[in-house]
């Protein structure tokens, strides 16, 4: 375990969460304070709050940390089970003996984890062969309160961070004594009396509308579900912090307005070469006010929209009398297409109007928008459209949909107005969003959403014979066969495996077989990653002794798409930043060997000639977005300056105007970062490090970026968790349906 890593994940989550639930706690304290004060005869029993007893308020506490530190893992609710018929655990703390659930000791180890990583390394596990997971809490717990200043002492701790322990150390201590030896029903019951958590169905059940919740002044919401499965009966509780249960519900509530609402179907001309699953989705969306379409990558989700986009514009055209190019926009009211980020709706934007163009149809789009600029979300957060003031659009598309987290995804439905058509472009199959919730995923599961959900699954892209798309089949099965996953990237010829060494470790690991490589030196695999580069870097440096003309607009715009060819050809995605396998890393190895290549000045400036960078943040004055690939190039005036140039833009951006601070070197991206993209070859590299980020949702997201080749970097042990480990977001969504 790392124990900065750990120190640092508790300095985070006190830095909001454990004072905002104190601030929570002391104006509850002082609103009751200042009613005693108004009303001293009044018969009201305001005590019955108990706002003294620190068993109630640190219930509170403990609970509102631990949702906030599962909204940063891109969770939106807690739950926990209690099964009737459940056994409970019992041991030895501070000499008594204990009785836990399984629920109780979840509920403890996720508050006190950030505490035990950082001691588990000296505590001694039990010797018994059938210790579990749940033993070791017990002997965690009794270290901890037993041995709490002895266990500071031996961390070299400062101040803040001492006190940040000792507070967790109290909501720990506090949570302890409530839970332990009571059972279910108490909790539950300590739940009800308490004023910061609201229950839904009783809500509901006084004011037989769950919408009333949205005006309670309660931070947490939870629910009772009573499940019966088989003979054995279970009670599970979910928790949502309010503003994460309000935007669920919202979400839900626009989606079911939307479904509501009767669309006239257009007359579509479908042609001949679709296969049946293309035709239910074109009929799904013509015949539905909302509509999502899921497949893979190639599975044809933008050309079946196409065809929705023809026939509005021949209705377009059977309404004016008569036939011309229609150019749509916000203006003439007709369409929007979106994606989460400007890159994904550059793509959408290209792949849309190759369709078009394709089927012949004479037809100029509206450039797509980020889902951010479609809904004028600026600084404040706030969006400028809404259910108050709606989109003028009567159908709005957004691909890559499972990028979308509740609150942008809840903003998006609200802004939809009524009798306009929303389709939900992507692949469920994808990384969730980087923020809270797993909206596509979750509105696929619903069952009302069925009939409204069509999904694709012959890829043109990737034929029955494509290495790459039988990789990305393997690595989504429920079940992955590693062994079959390694059968192909040893015979594939568009596939190929090399074995790394892993950090702070001498040993490589033994290779099975001639075609996957051993690796003996991490220096020859950047030697390998470089060498991929070198067209790009030839390019660069013919633009250094032949300077981009700022003068001429379209030579500088046929010039940026032309470099931007040639580098897409090639790209690194990275799990995460940090580690030799990072992004950060590498991008650092590879600005030093293009600064010696072409003989520029060595660490003297983040920017030189050739510098390809990546847009961290929506940059609204000028035009930029998260995930914008640029290039950083000496101009032919006479200071020769240097700009950055992105495409389908005929002028550069001085790089005095741009903040480091939001833009990155780019030759290295993280995967998440590439969601979105396309590349001829991709290579993906990470190692054991990077655990905590792995997941088979992360590897197929990269592999699935590759159009002709694949080339993972990584440790066996690595790889496999990676290619076994689903993704897991808890949700609330489906709940609301």
């Amino acid at each position: 375990m790392n124990n900065n890593k750990s120190r640092a994940d508790i300095s985070l989550q006190e830095s909001w969460a454990s004072n905002l639930s104190n601030y929570i706690l002391l104006r509850r304290q002082q609103t009751q304070v200042a009613y005693n004060t108004i009303d001293d005869n009044s018969d009201t029993d305001y005590g019955s709050a108990k706002i003294d007893k620190t068993e109630d308020s640190g219930l509170f506490s403990a609970l509102f940390v631990m949702l906030a530190t599962h909204l940063e893992e891109g969770h939106t609710v807690l739950t926990i089970e209690s099964a009737a018929n459940e056994t409970p655990r019992q041991g030895h703390i501070n000499g008594e003996l204990v009785t836990l659930y399984v629920w109780q000791q979840q509920l403890l180890e996720m508050l006190a984890m950030p505490i035990l990583a950082l001691i588990d390394t000296q505590v001694d596990s039990p010797s018994e062969d059938d210790a579990t997971a749940e033993t070791s809490l017990f002997v965690l717990l009794e270290t901890l309160f037993n041995k709490q200043s002895q266990l500071w002492a031996q961390l070299t701790l400062s101040n803040h961070e001492k006190e940040v322990l000792d507070k967790r150390f109290d909501m720990v201590t506090t949570l302890y004594q409530l839970l332990k030896n009571s059972d279910f029903e108490s909790f539950v019951q300590s739940l009800h009396k308490h004023t910061l958590f609201a229950d839904v169905d009783t809500n509901t059940q006084c004011n037989t509308n769950k919408n009333s919740l949205s005006k309670s002044n309660q931070p947490i919401i939870y629910q009772l579900i009573n499940n019966q499965e088989a003979d054995e009966q279970n009670t599970s509780i979910t928790f949502w912090l309010h503003r994460a249960w309000q935007a669920e519900f919202n979400l839900a509530k626009n989606i079911n307005n939307i479904l509501n609402q009767q669309v006239s179907p257009l007359q579509i001309a479908i042609p001949e070469n679709l296969h049946e699953h293309q035709v239910k989705a074109i009929n799904v969306t013509n015949n539905n006010a909302f509509s999502i379409i899921t497949g893979g990558p190639g599975t044809g989700k933008t050309y079946t929209v196409a065809q929705l986009v023809i026939a509005l514009q021949q209705a377009a055209e059977s309404r004016d009398g008569e036939h011309k190019s229609i150019r749509f926009s916000t203006d003439s009211a007709s369409l929007a297409l979106a994606a989460p980020t400007g890159k994904a709706a550059q793509r959408m934007q290209e792949s849309l109007q190759a369709a078009l163009d394709a089927a012949g149809v004479e037809l100029q789009l509206q450039e797509a928008k980020t889902i951010h600029r479609l809904l004028g979300i600026g600084r404040t957060g706030r969006p400028r459209y809404d259910a108050h003031n709606p989109l003028g659009e009567d159908i709005i598309i957004v691909d890559e949909a499972s990028m979308l987290g509740v609150e942008l995804a809840n903003y998006l439905v609200s802004a939809v107005k009524p009798g306009a058509r929303l389709i939900l472009l992507g692949d469920a199959n994808q990384l969730a969003a980087v923020d809270a919730g797993a909206v596509l995923a979750d509105l696929c599961r619903i069952p009302l959403l069925q009939s409204i959900h069509a999904e694709l699954t012959e890829s043109r892209r990737f034929t029955a014979d494509s290495g790459i798309g039988k990789l990305a089949y393997q690595i989504n099965k429920t079940e992955t066969d590693t062994q079959v996953i390694w059968q192909l990237l040893n015979q594939d010829d568009a596939l190929s495996f090399q074995y790394v060494n892993n950090v702070n470790t001498l040993q490589t690991e033994v290779l099975q077989n001639s075609k996957t490589k051993n690796s003996l030196s991490n220096n020859k695999i950047v030697s390998e990653l470089i060498l991929n580069y070198q067209t790009y870097l030839n390019n660069v440096k013919t633009l250094l002794e032949s300077p981009i003309e700022k003068s001429m607009p379209e030579t500088v715009k046929n010039t940026i798409a032309s470099l931007m060819k040639i580098f897409n050809q090639f790209r690194i995605l990275t799990a995460g930043h940090n580690s030799e396998w990072g992004d950060h890393y590498i991008n650092n190895i590879l600005t030093q060997w293009h600064l010696a290549e072409l003989k520029l000045p060595l660490g003297q400036n983040t920017w030189f000639h050739g510098r390809p960078v990546m847009v961290l943040q929506n940059n609204y004055e000028l035009g930029l977005f998260n995930g914008d690939i640029g290039f950083c190039l000496q101009t032919s005036d006479e200071r020769s300056r240097l700009e950055v140039f992105f495409e389908n833009k005929t002028q550069g951006i001085a790089v005095n105007l741009l903040n480091e601070e939001v833009i990155a070197t780019a030759y290295a991206m993280t995967i998440h970062k590439s969601q979105g993209s396309e590349f001829d070859h991709v290579a993906i590299t990470f190692d054991n490090s990077h655990a905590r980020l792995l997941s088979k949702e992360l590897i197929y997201t990269a592999v699935t970026r590759a159009k002709e080749k694949v080339t993972i970097y990584s440790t066996k042990h690595a790889f496999e968790k990676a290619v076994q480990t689903p993704t897991e977001r808890h949700t609330g969504l489906a709940l609301q349906f």
